[in-house]
């Protein structure tokens, strides 16, 4: 572990739901904390330094940040937590990670085995595929931002990372990222791209396999002249084994270089297990000393019994870290022996569901968590918006629930609101009696807009059937109409992108193509990914660039008659969205290749089951159709079923994923069941009774720890650590 230092006078005690115990390091961007939930799980919150808030860009590379780290997923970096670049001081908290960086491992230690880089290379070739899919290059892939941990290398700190299409966010004449492990194009001011990653890459593995760099300054040049001239990578000290690739890699021109698919498919899959046998014993010991450490920062010394039989190496380090976890507050399940991603039996796209972020609980096994409360609500039949303080819902009246015992907080009645999260701040979007349309932040404890609310002039004359369809830290998107003598300029929608902090329009873009439903409405639902919106209407999936308004590309899943049948009218089911593919739900799901817009693939509902809307983790599509259905997600293909013997009716998206999956459920007396996707059981069931919903909920939300099933006249909430 990195030597934990005190906190200084001016650091908060908090941040979020974190409380910081101490400083982990700093940089260029800001400080990282080592923190700790109230149910005691570990993170690393990353802050921005207060000379660069108010900067532009900086809060935008923190929402890039976290987008990455949730494209990457635990198997690849330190599992995303949550993050609030709109705050006084905004923040970044992910999983935090025993092991020590590739530069602290290659300098204690010495070169590693020409095997173990080979894995070192699969692990992070298969982590810049995933991140390059999702239409992000990291821009300072170096060894320092690789981390060894008992379930393999880690690729962190996406600090400078960018989407295609997005602003720079390097000052003119500056350039981002490390110059010994910088490209060439880069190292000349090019635009960043995959091809630059694949370098840096190459040039991480050389320092793994040989201690140096390929550009390591020589004599007088800089590393930057001599990547500038063009000259030839220093490869002394190379296994033959390695040259042939990592030279490819390191090609002065990028179309030359190999792609992190083609690397990742070269070197083999990652093998976690094999990898750990490999370590050298001076970096293994250099894990169980860190372990050792956390438990002493965190709370008493650990005393574990010794082990009894003979377990492999791998198992080792991780059941000592998980005593470690549970001795310092007990929930960091990134180490729970036996839920470590890769660590199944089997073989094939089930193995990658295995949880990155586990619940972990002091009740016996099988043993449900007891509600902490359930209270009677309005009629609704709209989901709630769940924030850590207060649950929205939505009838005549918008309601204010606290989340800590199930009061209703305040009550605001107006002529329409649109309300969505933001990290952990509600935003909204109303109209009120008069049809004046205003837009910004709720206040969590009233309900009503800040007083610097948006008002008609910024946002136009709108009409009340403008919907907010998403928001981030930034803005908020609309669908918008315009009130107009013209008729049909009445009639034409439009996106909107409005500025939350500077109270203003970026871009309106026309919505053009868009197919009407049967009642003559254009419906729409939006979700925000990798620096883009991704839109469903009754006809396509399109994606438009958060930064200007462009639509990146359109996805036909419907046909005329589909999009216009009666009974596709009201309500589009949001598009879920991951690191690869926009899974479009309406009867059946439509896999959308997240960068091209092509579709992978359609999977129909069997017979006259009904799918219910998916969700995706970790490579793996979950539906339920009665059971839990589980297909790949790179071919749509079915990959197991569990049945839990009550009828499932709905999934909550993760939010986090924390290795189960919860999902709404009717009959036989049931209202929740919680399922372990990686020993594909069930791990708990929650009976109606104890919930008072004696058909089970038709809904179900989580938040954090927190789960919150309802029906339309009742609502309750059950905690999961």
């Amino acid at each position: 572990m990195s030597t934990l230092l005190p906190l200084l006078p001016d650091d908060p005690d908090r941040l979020g739901e974190y409380t910081l115990l101490g400083r982990l390091g700093g940089g260029g961007m800001g400080t990282v904390f080592l923190a700790r939930t109230a149910g005691g799980r570990l993170a690393a919150v990353k802050t921005v330094r207060s000379e660069l808030r108010d900067q532009p860009g900086y809060r935008q590379r923190l929402t890039l940040e976290a987008e990455a780290a949730r494209a990457l997923g635990a198997e690849h970096t330190a599992a995303f937590l949550g993050a609030d670049p709109g705050t006084a001081l905004p923040w970044l908290a992910t999983a935090y990670l025993i092991g020590p960086s590739l530069t602290e491992a290659v300098t204690a230690g010495g070169p590693l085995p020409e095997p173990v880089v080979r894995g070192l290379g699969s692990a992070l070739a298969a982590a810049l595929a995933t991140l390059h899919r999702a239409g992000l290059v990291h821009r300072d892939v170096k060894p320092s931002n690789v981390l060894i941990t008992a379930q393999g290398p880690r690729l962190i700190d996406f600090g400078l990372a960018q989407a295609p299409g997005s602003p720079r966010l390097t000052q003119a004449g500056g350039l981002a990222g490390t110059p010994a492990y910088m490209s060439p194009e880069q190292a000349r001011g090019g635009p960043p791209g995959p091809e630059g990653d694949v370098f840096a890459l190459a040039a991480v593995l050389l320092f793994a396999a040989a201690g140096h760099g390929p550009y390591d300054a020589r004599g007088r040049q800089s590393t930057l002249e001599l990547l500038r001239d063009g000259a030839d990578p220093d490869l002394t000290g190379l296994p033959d084994g390695l040259r042939e690739t990592l030279t490819a890699c390191l090609s002065p021109e990028p179309g030359d270089r190999p792609s992190p698919g083609r690397l990742a498919r070269k070197w083999g899959p990652f093998d976690p297990d094999e990898f750990a046998e490999l370590l050298p014993q001076a970096l293994l010991a250099d894990l169980s000393r860190r372990i050792g450490e956390l438990a002493t920062v965190a709370t008493a010394p650990l005393r574990a019994p010794a082990p009894r039989r003979a377990f492999s190496r791998r198992t080792l380090i991780a059941g000592s870290a998980a005593a470690a976890l549970t001795a310092a507050g007990g929930a960091s399940a990134l180490w729970a022996t036996g839920n470590l991603p890769g660590s199944g039996t089997g073989s094939g796209p089930a193995d990658r569901t295995a949880a990155p972020g586990a619940s972990r609980s002091s009740r016996p096994p099988g043993t449900p968590p007891a509600p902490l409360w359930s209270v009677p609500s309005p009629f609704s039949a709209a989901s709630a918006v769940a924030s850590d303080e207060v649950l929205i819902h939505t009838s005549d009246v918008l309601r204010g629930i606290s989340t800590a015992d199930g009061r209703i907080l305040w009550e605001t009645q107006t002529a329409k609101v649109d309300v969505a999260v933001v990290g952990d701040r509600l935003v909204g979007f109303v109209f009120d009696d008069d049809g004046n349309a205003s837009a910004g932040y709720l206040d969590p404890r009233t309900g009503h807009l800040a007083a610097d609310a948006a008002n008609p002039a910024v946002l136009g004359d709108l009409t009340q059937t403008t919907q907010l369809l998403a928001a981030d830290a930034e803005c908020l998107y609309l669908r918008a109409y315009f009130r107009s003598n013209d008729r049909q300029q009445e009639e034409q929608a439009w996106l909107l992108s409005y500025e939350l902090n500077a109270r203003k329009l970026r871009w309106r873009t026309r919505i053009e193509g868009a197919v009407l439903d049967s009642l003559g409405s254009l419906m729409m639902s939006s979700v925000i990914s990798g620096g883009r919106l991704i839109c469903s209407d009754p006809a396509r999936v399109f994606a438009v660039d958060l930064r200007d308004g462009r639509v990146l590309w359109a996805c036909r899943v419907r046909t005329d008659q589909e999009a216009t049948s009666p009974d596709q009218s009201g309500v589009i089911n949001p598009p879920v969205v991951s690191d690869r593919h926009v899974l479009d739900f309406e009867e059946r799901i439509t896999a959308v290749d997240l960068v091209t817009g092509a579709v992978a693939w359609r999977l129909e509902p069997e017979g006259t089951k009904l799918l219910s809307a998916p969700v995706c983790v970790n490579g793996t599509v979950y539906a339920a159709d009665g059971a839990l259905q589980a297909f790949d997600e790179s071919t749509g293909k079915k990959v197991w079923t569990h049945d839990p013997g009550a009828y499932v009716s709905m999934l909550a998206p993760p939010a986090p994923f924390r290795g189960e999956l919860y999902a709404a459920v009717v009959g036989d007396g049931q209202a929740v069941v919680a399922v372990d996707v990686a020993a594909r059981r069930t791990a708990w069931t929650l009976a109606a009774g104890a919930v008072n919903m004696p058909e089970g909920p038709t809904m179900i939300v989580q938040r954090g720890n927190r789960l919150y099933p309802h029906t339309v006249d009742r609502i309750a909430a059950v905690p999961l650590d």
